[in-house]
């Protein structure tokens, strides 16, 4: 629970540490964690600590730039800039030190200074085409 009701700010600095439980301790027990352009919701601390410990496996040197950060009345909006390098295979993508810069939304449901629900939204599209190792048309036919 972030003491001082700044719990979008406490989530963006357990990323930065790549503190998964510390993270996953500023949700409600049963809070959900959905990232959009993926559809799958994650419920509950345990599923929300164990995506991210996938997450900064793939990428260890992850940090998270929030840009802008409004939190009132139970609800927090955060803007950031998500910075890494892809450094163990990931889903179909295969590390070979990929760099991401992803832009992205947070928008949390808080209730007693925990997160009932955040949703993340970022452009899959974005993330595919830096993760993307697949020689393109263009590159083929250059070579």
């Amino acid at each position: 629970m972030a003491a001082d009701g700044r719990v979008l700010v406490a989530l963006y600095e357990a990323y930065n540490r790549h503190d998964a439980g510390a993270a996953a301790a500023l949700y409600a027990p049963d809070g959900a964690h959905e990232d959009v352009a993926v559809g799958r919701p994650t419920q509950g601390r345990d599923a929300v600590a164990a995506g991210l410990r996938r997450f900064f496996a793939a990428f260890p040197d992850a940090q998270w730039t929030a840009t802008d950060v409004l939190e009132q009345g139970g609800l927090a909006f955060g803007r950031y800039v998500l910075t890494g390098t892809l450094q163990t295979d990931m889903g179909p993508f295969r590390a070979v030190g990929q760099r991401l810069e992803l832009r992205g939304v947070h928008v949390l449901d808080t209730a007693d200074g925990f997160i009932e629900r955040s949703q993340d939204y970022w452009d899959s599209g974005t993330f595919r085409r830096q993760m993307d190792t697949t020689p393109t048309r263009e590159a083929e036919t250059a070579a």
